[in-house]
Order: C-alpha cells, then sequence, then structure tokens
C-alpha cells in the first residue's frame, strides 16, 4: 500500500492476557502500539483539508465479523456535509487516510462514518467531541 509506513516498521500482533482468565490470549493488532503515528496521520488530515474537516476520531476495536477495523468518525463543516460538496471530500478523506496510513499493514480494515456539525449538535454523541 504505499503508505508512508516502511515494511520495516510492521510489527507482529500483540497478546494480551484476559485479566478474569490469565489463560485466554486475546491478539490484539499491531496497530494498537502504533496509536502516536495514527494520531500524527489524523492530525495532518485535519491540518489540510481543514475548514471542511473539523475533526476526526477514530476506535480502534473488532467490526461485526470479529475482524480487528478501525472506525474513523469524521466532523465536517455544515458548508461540506452538503450533497455536492460531501462527493468530494468524503473521497479525499478516505484516500488521504488511505495513503498516510498502511491500515492492513497495522492489521486493520477501515470505516469510515461522516457527520456534519448540526448533525452533531442535534445527536449530541460524546464519542464525536
Amino acid at each position: 500500500m504505499g503508505g508512508e509506513w516502511g515494511s520495516e516498521e510492521r510489527t507482529a500482533p500483540v497478546a494480551v492476557r484476559y485479566p478474569q482468565d490469565e489463560t485466554a490470549v486475546m491478539i490484539m493488532p499491531p496497530a494498537i502500539t502504533k496509536q502516536p503515528q495514527i494520531n500524527a496521520a489524523v492530525a495532518d488530515v485535519v491540518r489540510e483539508l481543514a475548514p471542511a474537516v473539523e475533526r476526526i476520531r477514530y476506535e480502534i476495536t473488532p467490526d461485526w465479523s470479529g475482524q480487528w477495523a478501525i472506525f474513523f468518525r469524521v466532523l465536517l463543516s455544515d458548508d461540506a456535509s452538503n450533497e455536492t460538496n460531501l462527493r468530494e471530500i468524503a473521497p479525499r478523506v478516505v484516500w488521504r487516510m488511505s495513503e498516510k496510513l498502511d491500515l492492513p499493514g497495522l492489521g486493520l480494515f477501515p470505516y469510515f462514518d461522516f457527520r456534519s456539525q448540526a448533525e452533531q449538535v442535534q445527536f449530541n454523541e460524546p464519542a464525536w467531541e
């Protein structure tokens, strides 16, 4: 994936023990140890695409199928969220994040969710703050 991280930076999955069962091990994706780099990439994309992109939050967790994923929550300005502008900005966000991060190399499948400022005011979900 021609990202900014070379293959030499890839790491193996991380094994973590469950506190309630010391013998059970959950395999974490390599991305868990790369959160500072993910944070830096997110900050770069927000800076690059402002004022259309207000902020990007993310969470690393298994998806519906049990595979490790990164869920990006992208808060857009109301202007960027109109139908015409959304068709332009949404693919740019996906493209730039994919370019900055080697998500397959990190063991993650990306999901992107977009919301306008007005929608966030309406729904007022803390995860988007």
